[in-house]
C-alpha cells in the first residue's frame, strides 16, 4: 500500500520568508495545527507546527509579526516519497520523533502530508474488518 492515498487533500504550505503571524493566521483559517514550509519549486525546507509558535516565539515574548517562519521552524525535516510503503511510514515516525511526515513526489515536490492520526486510523479500520472476517467465518 502506497501513500497516495494521502495526497489527494490540498497542503497546508508556506514559504520561509513569510513572518510567523501570517503561518498562525493560516494554521487558524485551514484548521491544521502545522505548516509545510516550502521553497519556490514546493521543496520541503522545514515544518512549522503551533508547538513550535508557541516554544520558539510566544515562550520566547518575540514579535510573531517581526519573526520570520525561517527563525521558528523546523529545518530539514523528515519526509515520506509517495512511494513508500506504511512500514516505512511506521519507521520514520518513530525514527524522527515526529508525529506528521510530507510526502514528496519523484521530484521531491511536496504532494501530501501524512500524520501518525491518519495511519492509526487507517490501521484500526484494517483491524476491524480483519476481525468483522474472523467471526463471520467461525463455525457452529
Amino acid at each position: 500500500m502506497s501513500l497516495a492515498r494521502f495526497c489527494r487533500k490540498t497542503v497546508a504550505i508556506i514559504q520561509p520568508t513569510q513572518r510567523v503571524a501570517e503561518a498562525a493566521e493560516q494554521m487558524r483559517e485551514q484548521h491544521v495545527g502545522a505548516l509545510v514550509v516550502v521553497q519556490d519549486d514546493l521543496r520541503p525546507v522545514g515544518m512549522l507546527t503551533d508547538r513550535d509558535i508557541v516554544t520558539r516565539v510566544v515562550a520566547e515574548r518575540a514579535d510573531a509579526t517581526a519573526v520570520f517562519v525561517a527563525e521558528a521552524m523546523t529545518c530539514e525535516p523528515a519526509i515520506v516519497r509517495v512511494d513508500s510503503s506504511l512500514d516505512q511510514t511506521l519507521f520514520a515516525f518513530k525514527k524522527h520523533g515526529v508525529r506528521r511526515l510530507p510526502i514528496v513526489d519523484a521530484q521531491g515536490r511536496v504532494a501530501g502530508l501524512v500524520s501518525l492520526d491518519d495511519v492509526l486510523v487507517l490501521l484500526s479500520a484494517e483491524l476491524d474488518q480483519t476481525a468483522a472476517a474472523v467471526r463471520e467465518n467461525q463455525g457452529p
